[in-house]
């Protein structure tokens, strides 16, 4: 639109069950699950299960996407569940 192209909607089956994956299960299903967990274990501890989806993200594209799992990506995958770890034990 800033290009001053028009605003072209995707409407085949793919996208739009994709789209409603995302809406239904992606985004409602998932805050319910998210607030049914503060209620177990609090909101701070809940806090840090947000650090976990870079790291979810990352296995799914490397599953789905054929993303390439390098040192780096690892390292950093590593760093974040060890914060986890040293955060959440007491």
């Amino acid at each position: 639109m800033a290009a001053g192209l028009p605003l072209a909607v995707d409407t085949s089956p793919r996208y739009v069950a994709s789209f409603a994956y995302l809406v239904v299960f992606a985004s409602c299903a998932a805050f319910l699950l998210y607030f049914d967990l503060v209620r177990r274990i609090g909101p701070a501890r809940t806090s840090y299960t947000l650090a976990l989806v870079p790291v979810i993200a990352l296995g799914l594209s490397a599953l789905f996407e054929g993303l390439a799992l390098d040192t780096r990506v690892l390292l950093g995958a590593a760093v974040i569940l060890l914060g986890n770890v040293l955060v959440l034990s007491r």
